[in-house]
């Protein structure tokens, strides 16, 4: 009769902890991405819980496939909540030209978010000095 080897219960081959994903162009997610974030500023108006959905897509799939948002959209999450702004509607954006800054209010959870502004880049250059 011949000998069954017996292996130890942890020595079974392991899975990859990242699952496999299929290949698609960065471009093609770029442009999927996109779409979700334009159907989201389209539909905030009409239906504000199905944009949060589009815009929790599309940000649900840009950390997935680790790209980063086109630079226009970037500014349109809540730091604090990531929340999909839309000014006038579930966010507050002032002007403060005394501090050069854009002053943005989530209305979710009254976090601020504050980017600064340069009318030319001298401005921006004396800043730093």
């Amino acid at each position: 009769m011949p000998s069954k080897k017996l292996s130890h219960p942890r020595s079974k081959r392991k899975r990859s902890r990242r699952a496999k994903q299929p290949l698609i162009s960065q471009d093609d997610i770029t442009e999927r991405v996109i779409y979700l974030l334009k159907e989201a500023d389209r539909v905030i108006g009409d239906d504000l819980e199905m944009a949060q959905k589009y815009a929790l897509q599309a940000r649900k799939i840009q950390m997935r496939t680790r790209i980063k948002f086109p630079s226009q959209w970037t500014k349109r999450f809540c730091k604090q909540c990531k929340s999909f702004l839309y000014p006038g509607i579930n966010s507050r954006v002032r002007l403060s030209s005394s501090n050069k800054v854009v002053a943005i209010k989530c209305f979710h959870c009254n976090g601020y978010t504050r980017i600064p502004y340069y009318q030319n880049m001298e401005d921006k250059n004396e800043n730093e000095h």
